[in-house]
């Protein structure tokens, strides 16, 4: 094979691997473009180097970056996921000062905050009751009733 045909191929196969990378959050085929550059450089030395060996050259460089790299690069990519003010009320305590019932949402004060509230299994909560937080579902907490008065 030409020596310019497997460069463009192997370029196009880099290109291609760095644009699905770009396009995604996770480490998917950097591998990919790793193993595309060394058989370029490989590509880069006219009549020695089959096609069929480059190749190899580009799975076996590709598979090794993968396992070396991928558990160290996973490890500090990782997002943290840090609580928002509204994730810290879940658990809490709340006082229904407008009585939850199936098919109207009520309003539960909690932290000093009115929140419409519904219930988690759909029944009745009087006004006046104590509620846990559960959940919040959109705009609204989702709670359960308390035993405590």
């Amino acid at each position: 094979m030409e020596q310019w045909i497997m460069l463009f191929i192997w370029l196009a196969v880099f290109i291609i691997a760095v644009i699905v990378e770009a396009a995604t959050t996770e480490l998917v085929s950097i591998w990919f473009a790793l193993g595309a550059i060394i058989a370029v450089i490989f590509a880069c030395f006219p009549n020695q180097i089959p096609f069929w060996v480059s190749i190899i050259i580009f799975f076996v460089v590709s598979f090794i970056c993968f396992i070396a790299i991928r558990p160290v690069a996973s490890r500090y990519m990782k997002r943290k996921i840090s609580k928002s003010n509204v994730d810290e009320i879940i658990g809490k305590k709340g006082l229904v000062i407008k009585t939850i019932a199936e098919f109207n949402n009520g309003e539960v004060k909690v932290n000093d905050l009115i929140w419409t509230g519904v219930s988690i299994d759909d029944k009745t909560i009087e006004k006046d009751s104590i509620v846990e937080v559960v959940s919040i579902k959109g705009n609204k907490l989702v709670v359960k009733k308390t035993t405590d008065k």
